[in-house]
This record gives C-alpha cells, sequence and structure tokens, in this order.
C-alpha cells in the first residue's frame, strides 16, 4: 500500500489529475461509486455513458459518469454506464474501500505539492523591497506548513488507510493545504485557467467517490468546505 500511495501521489505531481486518478481507479480494483455518479478519466469513459457536462473537470481530462441501473453482474451490483475494471473500486465496506480512499488522497496531495510548486515559482519572479516574495518570512513560513501538512496527511494515509475516518480526517487536511497554496497566488489563483484548477476538481472528484465515515453515500457538495474558498470565476453564478 505505502508504495502505491507514493506513485500516486508522484504521478499526479508530475502528471496531473487524470493520470493520478487513473492509477488509483486501476490499483483498487472493479467496482462502483457510493452516490450516483463517479469521476472518472475522461478516455475512460465509454461511448453512451451519460456525462455531466462540467468545464473546469473537462480541462483536468476528467468526466462525471451519472451511474444508471442497468444489468447485474456477478457481485449483483447494478451496473454503470461506465467501464467497471479501469474505473472502479471495491463498493463493500472495510479496508478494499478505504484503500482506494487512501489512494485518492495520494492523488489529491500530489496534485498540492504541484500546485505549492507553481506558487513558489510564481512568487519568485515578483519582487519587493528589492528580493523575491518567495523569500518573505510570511511566505516561507506558509510554504514550510504546507510541506508539512502534506507530508502529515500522506503518512496517515499509510498508516491508517483502512481506516474510513482516517481516511476522510486526510483528506480534510488536503482540502485545506490546497486553500493555503492557492492563496499563495493571490488574485491568479481563483482564475479558470490557474493551477489552483486542478486542487478544485481534483475535491470533487473526492466528493463523488467516497463515502461518508458513516457508510453513507456522498451528498453533491454545494460549496468548497475550505473557508473563503471561492468558485473559480468560469462556475461562478
Amino acid at each position: 500500500m505505502s508504495d502505491t500511495i507514493a506513485a500516486c501521489e508522484a504521478t499526479a505531481h508530475a502528471q496531473g489529475l487524470a493520470p493520478g486518478l487513473a492509477l488509483a481507479l486501476r490499483e483498487a480494483g472493479p467496482g462502483a461509486p457510493p452516490g450516483g455518479i463517479a469521476a472518472l478519466p475522461a478516455d475512460a469513459v465509454p461511448a453512451g455513458a451519460t456525462v455531466l457536462p462540467h468545464r473546469l473537470a473537462e480541462r483536468e481530462g476528467v468526466r462525471f459518469v451519472r451511474r444508471q441501473p442497468g444489468p447485474s453482474g456477478p457481485s449483483g451490483r447494478p451496473g454503470l454506464h461506465a467501464p467497471p475494471h479501469p474505473a472502479g473500486v471495491h463498493t463493500g465496506s472495510g479496508p478494499a474501500r478505504s484503500s482506494f480512499g487512501a489512494l485518492l488522497g495520494a492523488v489529491r496531495a500530489g496534485l498540492a505539492r504541484r500546485l505549492l510548486d507553481d506558487a513558489v515559482a510564481h512568487l519568485s519572479g515578483r519582487t519587493a523591497g528589492g528580493e523575491p516574495l518567495s523569500r518573505k518570512q510570511l511566505v516561507l513560513g506558509t510554504v514550510a506548513d504546507v510541506h508539512t501538512g502534506l507530508a502529515a496527511a500522506v503518512q496517515l494515509l499509510r498508516v491508517a488507510g483502512g481506516s474510513a475516518v482516517a481516511v476522510a480526517d486526510a483528506h480534510d487536511r488536503i482540502t485545506a493545504l490546497d486553500w493555503e497554496a492557492a492563496k499563495l497566488l493571490g488574485a491568479s489563483g481563483f482564475l479558470a485557467e490557474g493551477p489552483a484548477r486542478a486542487g478544485y476538481v481534483g475535491w470533487l472528484v473526492a466528493s463523488s467517490w467516497l463515502a461518508e465515515p458513516s457508510g453513507e453515500a456522498p451528498a453533491a457538495p454545494a460549496a468548497h468546505p475550505a473557508a473563503g474558498w471561492p468558485q473559480p470565476e468560469e462556475e461562478r453564478p
């Protein structure tokens, strides 16, 4: 599990959300989402699937597919209008479900590190008082806090990836750290074409695939849980 978590984090950091999600789904094995919608890499969605349009997700190479009743397979689960093997997770309770949650958390951690890299590069090109903003104490402190927080979240996924409560806690931590990294970008952190988009879409992906620790299916999120996180400009009413 630890090596797979590291691979998912590294893939998302180097290549982005869709490749990281594809790896996590492939490693998790076949199954179906706990709710009515599955987030899939765009190239894993078959012809005839019921796709819910989302422009920001499309730009990240991700599509949201509606689960619809269909012929039951050997497990007795209703069919998905999506390919079960490359895109599924185990639907039973216990370690299998949480293992996918841990892998997805690692993907989101990799995206957050990627966002932090972009923020540092952005601030390195801007100056104040004759020095790059990336050298300012407040910025250095935030970068250190985000790095430390992500390392702690990933370690939690490694040692407690079989616990739905621990996985949910790790995802909440990563969401908050995404927000801290995005704030370093200033106004550009809220643009549809900005690097913070992947973290926002990654949160939506997690919201579609992960059940609540109680075992309940996820409800459709109405707003980002990080206080003050605005919708990217293209998704605002």
